[in-house]
Protein backbone atom coordinates (compact mmCIF):
# COMPACT_ATOMS: atom_id res chain seq x y z
CA UNK A 1 0.00 0.00 0.00
CA UNK A 2 1.42 3.13 -0.97
CA UNK A 3 1.03 5.75 1.92
CA UNK A 4 0.65 9.72 1.89
CA UNK A 5 3.54 11.68 2.19
CA UNK A 6 1.34 14.69 3.57
CA UNK A 7 -1.97 14.97 5.02
CA UNK A 8 -2.57 18.53 5.41
CA UNK A 9 0.06 20.36 6.40
CA UNK A 10 1.68 17.63 8.13
CA UNK A 11 4.25 15.51 6.72
CA UNK A 12 3.68 11.71 6.92
CA UNK A 13 7.07 10.21 8.63
CA UNK A 14 6.20 6.52 9.64
CA UNK A 15 3.13 4.05 10.51
CA UNK A 16 2.45 3.42 13.87
CA UNK A 17 -0.54 1.02 13.68
CA UNK A 18 -3.16 0.01 11.46
CA UNK A 19 -6.74 -0.64 12.39
CA UNK A 20 -9.95 -1.96 10.46
CA UNK A 21 -11.21 1.35 9.01
CA UNK A 22 -7.23 3.24 8.97
CA UNK A 23 -3.71 4.04 9.47
CA UNK A 24 -2.04 5.38 12.36
CA UNK A 25 0.62 7.35 11.38
CA UNK A 26 4.01 9.33 12.94
CA UNK A 27 3.93 12.96 11.17
CA UNK A 28 5.59 16.09 11.46
CA UNK A 29 4.11 19.66 12.08
CA UNK A 30 6.47 21.84 10.58
CA UNK A 31 4.59 24.70 12.03
CA UNK A 32 5.15 23.89 15.37
CA UNK A 33 8.10 21.71 14.85
CA UNK A 34 6.78 18.97 16.91
CA UNK A 35 5.42 15.47 15.92
CA UNK A 36 2.29 14.25 16.02
CA UNK A 37 -0.02 11.12 15.76
CA UNK A 38 -2.74 11.39 13.15
CA UNK A 39 -5.48 8.76 12.85
CA UNK A 40 -7.33 8.37 9.88
CA UNK A 41 -10.33 6.65 8.00
CA UNK A 42 -10.34 6.09 3.88
CA UNK A 43 -13.65 6.58 3.64
CA UNK A 44 -13.63 4.16 0.78
CA UNK A 45 -12.76 0.96 3.11
CA UNK A 46 -15.83 1.55 5.15
CA UNK A 47 -18.68 -0.46 4.77
CA UNK A 48 -22.12 0.81 4.17
CA UNK A 49 -23.47 -0.17 7.21
CA UNK A 50 -20.62 0.42 9.12
CA UNK A 51 -20.08 4.26 7.85
CA UNK A 52 -22.17 6.17 9.77
CA UNK A 53 -21.49 4.60 13.09
CA UNK A 54 -17.73 4.73 12.24
CA UNK A 55 -17.75 8.64 10.94
CA UNK A 56 -19.90 9.80 13.90
CA UNK A 57 -17.57 8.16 16.47
CA UNK A 58 -14.60 9.25 14.45
CA UNK A 59 -16.16 13.50 14.54
CA UNK A 60 -17.19 12.47 18.27
CA UNK A 61 -13.71 11.86 19.54
CA UNK A 62 -12.06 15.27 18.11
CA UNK A 63 -14.96 17.10 19.71
CA UNK A 64 -14.82 15.25 23.14
CA UNK A 65 -10.88 15.24 23.38
CA UNK A 66 -10.50 18.69 21.97
CA UNK A 67 -11.99 20.52 24.61
CA UNK A 68 -9.76 18.50 27.21
CA UNK A 69 -6.35 20.04 27.68
CA UNK A 70 -4.83 18.19 30.62
CA UNK A 71 -1.39 16.39 31.34
CA UNK A 72 -3.57 12.78 31.49
CA UNK A 73 -5.56 13.22 28.29
CA UNK A 74 -4.24 12.42 25.16
CA UNK A 75 -4.61 16.08 23.48
CA UNK A 76 -6.03 16.54 19.70
CA UNK A 77 -5.28 19.23 17.88
CA UNK A 78 -6.78 19.15 14.52
CA UNK A 79 -9.72 17.52 12.56
CA UNK A 80 -9.34 17.52 8.81
CA UNK A 81 -10.91 15.32 5.62
CA UNK A 82 -10.97 15.68 2.22
CA UNK A 83 -12.18 13.26 -0.47
CA UNK A 84 -10.31 10.44 0.19
CA UNK A 85 -9.48 10.63 4.00
CA UNK A 86 -10.34 12.02 7.75
CA UNK A 87 -8.20 12.43 10.04
CA UNK A 88 -7.42 13.34 13.52
CA UNK A 89 -4.37 15.14 14.38
CA UNK A 90 -3.28 14.32 18.29
CA UNK A 91 -0.56 14.44 20.73
CA UNK A 92 2.39 11.90 19.89
CA UNK A 93 3.28 10.35 22.90
CA UNK A 94 6.29 8.04 23.33
CA UNK A 95 5.13 4.57 26.02
CA UNK A 96 3.10 1.78 25.56
CA UNK A 97 -0.12 0.50 26.49
CA UNK A 98 -1.16 -0.60 29.82
CA UNK A 99 -3.08 -3.59 27.89
CA UNK A 100 1.01 -4.48 26.92
CA UNK A 101 2.19 -4.46 30.31
CA UNK A 102 -0.49 -6.66 31.70
CA UNK A 103 0.00 -9.58 28.58
CA UNK A 104 3.59 -9.13 29.78
CA UNK A 105 2.44 -9.98 33.35
CA UNK A 106 4.63 -6.77 34.13
CA UNK A 107 4.10 -6.55 37.76
CA UNK A 108 3.68 -3.24 40.32
CA UNK A 109 4.23 -2.11 43.83
CA UNK A 110 1.07 -1.37 45.55
CA UNK A 111 1.92 2.33 45.16
CA UNK A 112 2.99 2.36 41.66
CA UNK A 113 -0.94 1.10 41.04
CA UNK A 114 -1.99 3.89 43.06
CA UNK A 115 0.11 6.29 41.45
CA UNK A 116 -1.29 4.97 37.77
CA UNK A 117 -4.89 5.25 39.26
CA UNK A 118 -4.99 8.18 40.72
CA UNK A 119 -3.52 9.57 37.22
CA UNK A 120 -6.91 8.26 35.68
CA UNK A 121 -9.07 9.61 37.98
CA UNK A 122 -7.92 12.93 37.53
CA UNK A 123 -8.50 12.44 34.07
CA UNK A 124 -11.83 11.68 34.15
CA UNK A 125 -12.61 14.03 36.92
CA UNK A 126 -11.39 16.53 34.73
CA UNK A 127 -13.63 15.31 31.84
CA UNK A 128 -16.51 14.45 34.04
CA UNK A 129 -16.57 18.41 34.86
CA UNK A 130 -16.82 19.26 31.74
CA UNK A 131 -19.34 17.19 30.39
CA UNK A 132 -17.54 14.22 28.64
CA UNK A 133 -18.40 10.85 29.52
CA UNK A 134 -15.37 8.59 28.33
CA UNK A 135 -17.58 5.11 27.86
CA UNK A 136 -14.70 2.96 27.21
CA UNK A 137 -12.27 2.97 29.54
CA UNK A 138 -9.66 0.15 29.23
CA UNK A 139 -6.04 -1.03 29.48
CA UNK A 140 -6.08 -0.27 25.61
CA UNK A 141 -7.02 2.98 25.79
CA UNK A 142 -4.53 3.12 28.96
CA UNK A 143 -1.07 5.09 27.61
CA UNK A 144 2.41 4.74 30.14
CA UNK A 145 4.97 7.16 28.86
CA UNK A 146 8.81 6.60 29.46
CA UNK A 147 8.56 8.68 32.80
CA UNK A 148 5.48 6.76 34.14
CA UNK A 149 3.03 9.66 33.22
CA UNK A 150 -0.51 7.90 32.38
CA UNK A 151 -2.21 9.03 29.35
CA UNK A 152 -6.68 8.41 28.72
CA UNK A 153 -6.92 7.89 24.80
CA UNK A 154 -9.53 7.04 22.06
CA UNK A 155 -12.85 9.22 23.33
CA UNK A 156 -14.49 7.52 20.40
CA UNK A 157 -17.64 6.68 21.99
CA UNK A 158 -17.77 9.26 25.01
CA UNK A 159 -20.71 11.24 25.34
CA UNK A 160 -20.65 14.76 25.30
CA UNK A 161 -23.16 16.78 27.86
CA UNK A 162 -26.19 14.90 26.79
CA UNK A 163 -26.06 14.02 23.33
CA UNK A 164 -25.32 10.29 22.55
CA UNK A 165 -24.00 8.36 19.86
CA UNK A 166 -26.34 5.85 20.32
CA UNK A 167 -29.96 5.76 21.33
CA UNK A 168 -31.17 4.51 24.72
CA UNK A 169 -31.39 0.30 24.29
CA UNK A 170 -28.10 0.57 22.14
CA UNK A 171 -25.24 -1.12 23.43
CA UNK A 172 -21.84 0.68 23.34
CA UNK A 173 -18.23 -0.31 24.70
CA UNK A 174 -16.10 -3.06 25.37
CA UNK A 175 -18.26 -5.71 27.49
CA UNK A 176 -15.35 -6.91 29.96
CA UNK A 177 -14.85 -3.56 31.37
CA UNK A 178 -18.79 -2.08 30.53
CA UNK A 179 -20.70 -1.12 33.56
CA UNK A 180 -24.14 -2.48 34.33
CA UNK A 181 -26.32 0.15 32.73
CA UNK A 182 -24.01 0.03 29.36
CA UNK A 183 -24.88 -3.40 28.86
CA UNK A 184 -28.53 -3.03 29.69
CA UNK A 185 -28.60 -0.23 27.50
CA UNK A 186 -29.30 2.51 29.73
CA UNK A 187 -28.19 6.15 29.95
CA UNK A 188 -25.25 6.16 31.11
CA UNK A 189 -22.76 9.37 33.76
CA UNK A 190 -19.95 9.51 34.58
CA UNK A 191 -20.29 6.53 37.25
CA UNK A 192 -19.99 4.12 34.52
CA UNK A 193 -16.60 5.41 33.92
CA UNK A 194 -15.99 4.81 37.76
CA UNK A 195 -17.32 1.22 37.26
CA UNK A 196 -14.70 0.64 34.30
CA UNK A 197 -12.07 2.43 36.23
CA UNK A 198 -12.64 -0.64 38.80
CA UNK A 199 -12.14 -3.53 36.48
CA UNK A 200 -9.14 -1.82 35.47
CA UNK A 201 -7.82 -1.93 39.07
CA UNK A 202 -8.80 -5.14 39.66
CA UNK A 203 -7.02 -6.41 36.45
CA UNK A 204 -3.98 -4.36 38.28
CA UNK A 205 -4.29 -6.05 41.37
CA UNK A 206 -5.02 -10.08 40.40
CA UNK A 207 -3.98 -9.97 36.32
CA UNK A 208 -7.20 -11.21 36.04
CA UNK A 209 -10.52 -9.43 34.60
CA UNK A 210 -13.21 -9.91 37.75
CA UNK A 211 -15.68 -10.97 35.15
CA UNK A 212 -14.40 -13.84 32.56
CA UNK A 213 -15.71 -16.03 29.88
CA UNK A 214 -17.37 -15.42 26.46
CA UNK A 215 -19.80 -12.71 25.33
CA UNK A 216 -22.92 -13.97 27.52
CA UNK A 217 -21.30 -15.06 30.60
CA UNK A 218 -19.09 -11.59 30.78
CA UNK A 219 -22.57 -9.86 30.44
CA UNK A 220 -24.92 -11.66 32.82
CA UNK A 221 -21.67 -11.74 35.53
CA UNK A 222 -21.33 -7.75 35.30
CA UNK A 223 -24.89 -7.50 35.77
CA UNK A 224 -25.75 -10.20 38.55
CA UNK A 225 -22.50 -11.55 40.31
CA UNK A 226 -19.85 -9.82 42.66
CA UNK A 227 -16.47 -11.14 41.82
CA UNK A 228 -14.23 -12.70 43.85
CA UNK A 229 -12.53 -10.38 46.04
CA UNK A 230 -9.37 -9.12 44.60
CA UNK A 231 -7.40 -10.45 48.24
CA UNK A 232 -8.04 -14.11 47.35
CA UNK A 233 -6.78 -14.31 43.64
CA UNK A 234 -3.81 -11.95 44.98
CA UNK A 235 -0.89 -13.64 45.90
CA UNK A 236 -0.06 -10.74 47.81
CA UNK A 237 -2.45 -10.40 51.22
CA UNK A 238 -3.81 -7.79 51.09
CA UNK A 239 -6.16 -5.83 53.58
CA UNK A 240 -9.72 -6.24 53.45
CA UNK A 241 -9.66 -2.20 52.49
CA UNK A 242 -9.05 -2.83 49.26
CA UNK A 243 -11.52 -5.65 48.72
CA UNK A 244 -14.21 -2.76 50.13
CA UNK A 245 -12.18 -0.41 47.90
CA UNK A 246 -13.27 -2.47 44.59
CA UNK A 247 -16.45 -3.65 45.69
CA UNK A 248 -17.56 -0.10 45.99
CA UNK A 249 -16.28 0.95 42.57
CA UNK A 250 -17.97 -2.16 41.04
CA UNK A 251 -21.80 -2.29 42.84
CA UNK A 252 -23.81 -2.87 40.69
CA UNK A 253 -25.79 0.13 41.26
CA UNK A 254 -24.75 3.74 40.19
CA UNK A 255 -26.05 4.82 43.54
CA UNK A 256 -23.90 2.34 45.66
CA UNK A 257 -20.35 3.54 43.84
CA UNK A 258 -18.40 6.20 44.21
CA UNK A 259 -20.20 9.53 43.07
CA UNK A 260 -16.91 10.88 41.30
CA UNK A 261 -13.60 10.53 40.43
CA UNK A 262 -12.24 12.66 43.33
CA UNK A 263 -13.75 10.58 46.39
CA UNK A 264 -12.65 7.07 44.51
CA UNK A 265 -9.21 9.09 44.19
CA UNK A 266 -9.11 9.82 47.81
CA UNK A 267 -10.01 6.67 49.23
CA UNK A 268 -7.48 4.78 47.03
CA UNK A 269 -4.94 7.16 48.32
CA UNK A 270 -5.87 6.23 52.25
CA UNK A 271 -5.38 3.01 51.07
CA UNK A 272 -2.07 3.19 49.88
CA UNK A 273 -0.90 4.73 53.04
CA UNK A 274 -2.12 2.01 55.42
CA UNK A 275 0.51 -0.34 56.99
CA UNK A 276 -0.09 -4.26 56.65
CA UNK A 277 1.51 -7.22 58.68
CA UNK A 278 4.66 -8.91 56.75
CA UNK A 279 6.23 -12.48 57.52
CA UNK A 280 9.59 -11.73 56.05
CA UNK A 281 10.94 -15.67 57.57
CA UNK A 282 12.24 -14.18 61.15
CA UNK A 283 9.17 -12.58 62.30
CA UNK A 284 6.09 -10.32 61.81
CA UNK A 285 6.84 -6.68 60.70
CA UNK A 286 4.70 -3.98 59.62
CA UNK A 287 5.20 -2.24 56.22
CA UNK A 288 3.39 -0.02 54.25
CA UNK A 289 1.02 -1.20 51.60
CA UNK A 290 2.49 1.25 48.99
CA UNK A 291 5.87 -0.70 49.17
CA UNK A 292 4.81 -4.64 48.68
CA UNK A 293 4.90 -6.25 45.02
CA UNK A 294 1.63 -7.58 43.89
CA UNK A 295 3.22 -10.90 42.60
CA UNK A 296 5.07 -13.80 44.76
CA UNK A 297 9.01 -12.88 46.30
CA UNK A 298 11.45 -13.19 43.72
CA UNK A 299 14.08 -15.60 43.29
CA UNK A 300 17.38 -14.99 44.82
CA UNK A 301 18.98 -12.86 41.92
CA UNK A 302 22.31 -11.25 42.21
CA UNK A 303 22.22 -7.56 42.74
CA UNK A 304 24.52 -6.72 39.47
CA UNK A 305 22.50 -8.80 37.45
CA UNK A 306 19.40 -7.04 37.90
CA UNK A 307 21.05 -3.84 38.51
CA UNK A 308 22.53 -4.46 34.99
CA UNK A 309 19.64 -5.20 33.41
CA UNK A 310 17.75 -2.31 34.57
CA UNK A 311 20.01 -0.02 33.21
CA UNK A 312 20.57 -1.23 30.00
CA UNK A 313 16.65 -2.08 29.50
CA UNK A 314 15.64 1.86 31.05
CA UNK A 315 17.89 2.95 27.79
CA UNK A 316 14.63 1.61 25.83
CA UNK A 317 11.77 1.85 27.94
CA UNK A 318 12.81 4.48 30.62
CA UNK A 319 11.64 3.93 34.16
CA UNK A 320 9.10 1.46 33.73
CA UNK A 321 12.31 -1.27 33.05
CA UNK A 322 12.51 -1.71 36.73
CA UNK A 323 8.90 -2.78 36.82
CA UNK A 324 9.38 -5.28 33.59
CA UNK A 325 12.62 -6.67 35.37
CA UNK A 326 11.37 -7.27 38.75
CA UNK A 327 7.97 -9.34 37.06
CA UNK A 328 10.67 -11.47 35.01
CA UNK A 329 13.23 -11.94 37.95
CA UNK A 330 9.98 -13.49 40.19
CA UNK A 331 9.00 -15.58 37.24
CA UNK A 332 12.11 -17.15 36.54
CA UNK A 333 15.40 -18.50 38.26
CA UNK A 334 17.07 -19.27 34.81
CA UNK A 335 19.55 -16.76 33.26
CA UNK A 336 18.75 -17.76 30.08
CA UNK A 337 15.07 -17.11 30.49
CA UNK A 338 15.92 -14.15 32.15
CA UNK A 339 17.34 -12.41 29.12
CA UNK A 340 15.32 -14.19 26.21
CA UNK A 341 12.01 -12.48 28.47
CA UNK A 342 13.44 -9.36 28.50
CA UNK A 343 14.99 -8.98 25.45
CA UNK A 344 11.56 -9.43 24.19
CA UNK A 345 10.71 -5.84 25.34
CA UNK A 346 13.06 -4.32 22.60
CA UNK A 347 11.61 -3.51 19.33
CA UNK A 348 15.08 -2.13 17.96
CA UNK A 349 17.93 -4.80 16.96
CA UNK A 350 20.60 -3.07 17.56
CA UNK A 351 19.54 -2.06 20.75
CA UNK A 352 18.26 -5.52 21.69
CA UNK A 353 21.72 -6.76 20.52
CA UNK A 354 23.91 -4.16 23.43
CA UNK A 355 21.38 -5.20 25.74
CA UNK A 356 22.04 -9.06 25.97
CA UNK A 357 25.92 -8.24 25.35
CA UNK A 358 25.68 -6.03 28.47
CA UNK A 359 23.57 -8.80 29.97
CA UNK A 360 26.40 -11.75 29.24
CA UNK A 361 29.30 -9.86 31.01
CA UNK A 362 27.30 -9.63 34.31
CA UNK A 363 27.91 -12.50 37.27
CA UNK A 364 26.27 -16.10 37.22
CA UNK A 365 23.20 -13.93 38.02
CA UNK A 366 21.07 -16.65 40.39
CA UNK A 367 22.93 -17.57 43.07
CA UNK A 368 21.90 -20.90 43.10
CA UNK A 369 23.00 -21.06 39.68
CA UNK A 370 21.70 -22.61 36.53
CA UNK A 371 24.53 -21.38 33.58
CA UNK A 372 25.30 -18.89 31.67
CA UNK A 373 24.22 -19.04 28.33
CA UNK A 374 22.62 -16.03 26.60
CA UNK A 375 19.72 -15.94 24.79
CA UNK A 376 21.18 -14.88 21.61
CA UNK A 377 23.57 -18.08 21.82
CA UNK A 378 20.76 -20.82 21.73
CA UNK A 379 18.03 -18.88 19.57
CA UNK A 380 15.73 -17.85 22.41
CA UNK A 381 13.40 -15.28 22.06
CA UNK A 382 15.49 -12.07 22.45
CA UNK A 383 14.87 -12.13 18.70
CA UNK A 384 11.28 -11.39 19.29
CA UNK A 385 9.99 -7.77 20.09
CA UNK A 386 7.33 -5.85 18.76
CA UNK A 387 5.92 -5.04 15.42
CA UNK A 388 7.67 -2.61 13.55
CA UNK A 389 4.40 -0.82 12.60
CA UNK A 390 3.75 0.14 16.17
CA UNK A 391 5.44 0.01 20.15
CA UNK A 392 2.21 -2.03 21.44
CA UNK A 393 1.72 -4.86 19.39
CA UNK A 394 3.90 -8.13 20.72
CA UNK A 395 4.95 -10.58 18.40
CA UNK A 396 4.98 -14.05 20.18
CA UNK A 397 7.66 -16.15 18.70
CA UNK A 398 7.03 -19.53 17.16
CA UNK A 399 8.35 -22.56 19.38
CA UNK A 400 9.31 -26.04 17.90
CA UNK A 401 7.26 -29.00 18.48
CA UNK A 402 3.92 -29.54 19.34
CA UNK A 403 2.41 -26.13 19.77
CA UNK A 404 3.77 -24.94 16.33
CA UNK A 405 2.41 -27.81 14.26
CA UNK A 406 -1.15 -27.47 15.72
CA UNK A 407 -0.69 -23.58 14.88
CA UNK A 408 0.04 -24.29 11.53
CA UNK A 409 -2.39 -26.71 11.40
CA UNK A 410 -4.83 -24.21 12.67
CA UNK A 411 -3.90 -21.84 10.06
CA UNK A 412 -4.04 -23.89 7.05
CA UNK A 413 -7.72 -25.36 7.97
CA UNK A 414 -10.58 -24.71 5.61
CA UNK A 415 -13.28 -22.18 6.89
CA UNK A 416 -16.57 -23.19 8.36
CA UNK A 417 -19.41 -21.64 9.72
CA UNK A 418 -19.36 -23.40 13.10
CA UNK A 419 -15.65 -21.97 13.21
CA UNK A 420 -17.07 -18.75 12.21
CA UNK A 421 -19.41 -18.35 14.60
CA UNK A 422 -17.03 -19.59 17.14
CA UNK A 423 -14.77 -16.57 16.11
CA UNK A 424 -17.41 -14.39 16.24
CA UNK A 425 -18.52 -14.57 19.72
CA UNK A 426 -14.77 -14.42 21.16
CA UNK A 427 -14.76 -11.38 18.90
CA UNK A 428 -17.90 -9.75 20.76
CA UNK A 429 -15.58 -9.67 23.69
CA UNK A 430 -13.28 -6.85 22.31
CA UNK A 431 -15.69 -5.17 20.14
CA UNK A 432 -19.18 -6.12 21.15
CA UNK A 433 -22.48 -6.12 19.14
CA UNK A 434 -20.69 -5.19 15.73
CA UNK A 435 -18.50 -8.16 16.20
CA UNK A 436 -21.07 -9.91 13.72
CA UNK A 437 -20.73 -7.46 10.58
CA UNK A 438 -16.93 -7.52 10.42
CA UNK A 439 -16.66 -11.47 10.97
CA UNK A 440 -19.19 -11.68 8.28
CA UNK A 441 -16.89 -9.07 6.21
CA UNK A 442 -13.60 -11.28 6.81
CA UNK A 443 -15.19 -14.53 5.87
CA UNK A 444 -16.09 -13.13 2.71
CA UNK A 445 -12.77 -12.89 1.45
CA UNK A 446 -10.61 -15.45 3.58
CA UNK A 447 -9.08 -18.60 2.28
CA UNK A 448 -8.38 -20.29 5.33
CA UNK A 449 -9.37 -20.31 8.99
CA UNK A 450 -5.68 -18.76 9.29
CA UNK A 451 -6.24 -16.00 6.95
CA UNK A 452 -9.71 -15.27 7.87
CA UNK A 453 -8.36 -15.00 12.09
CA UNK A 454 -5.60 -12.44 11.12
CA UNK A 455 -8.51 -10.49 9.14
CA UNK A 456 -10.67 -10.67 12.01
CA UNK A 457 -7.28 -8.92 14.03
CA UNK A 458 -6.92 -6.39 12.01
CA UNK A 459 -10.29 -4.92 13.57
CA UNK A 460 -8.72 -4.81 16.77
CA UNK A 461 -6.39 -2.04 18.32
CA UNK A 462 -2.91 -2.79 17.90
CA UNK A 463 -2.34 -4.39 21.74
CA UNK A 464 -5.34 -5.84 21.38
CA UNK A 465 -4.43 -7.79 17.97
CA UNK A 466 -1.80 -9.75 19.69
CA UNK A 467 -4.06 -11.09 22.80
CA UNK A 468 -6.29 -12.22 20.75
CA UNK A 469 -4.27 -14.33 18.06
CA UNK A 470 -2.96 -16.22 21.08
CA UNK A 471 -6.07 -16.48 22.61
CA UNK A 472 -7.52 -18.39 19.25
CA UNK A 473 -3.94 -20.26 19.08
CA UNK A 474 -2.03 -18.18 16.51
CA UNK A 475 1.09 -16.07 16.77
CA UNK A 476 0.48 -12.42 15.66
CA UNK A 477 2.89 -11.57 12.36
Amino acid sequence: MIHPERLGKYEIRSVLGKGAMGIVYKAFDPHIERFVAIKTIRKDTVEPELAAQYMARFKNEAKAAGRLQHPNIVSVYEYGEDDKVTFIAMEYVEGAGLREYLNRRASFDFGQLAALMEQLLDALEFAHARGVVHRDIKPSNLIITNAAQLKVADFGIARVDTSNLTMVGMTIGTPPYMSPEQIRGFEVDHRSDLFSTGIVLYELLTGERPFGGNLESVTYKICHDDPEPPSKRSALKLPVEVDHLVAKALAKEPEARFQDARSFHDELREVARMSVQVDDGSGTTLVNIGTLMLGKPAPAWDEETLRTAEHELARVLGPMAKLIVRKAAAKTSDRVELCSILADNIVDLEMRRKFVDAFKQTSSGVRRGTGGRSAAATGGSAGGGTHPSGPSRPVTASKPGTAQTAATQLAAAPLDQAFIDQITARLAVYIGPIAPILAKRAARDAKSRGDFLHRVADNLGTQERAAFLREVGLADD
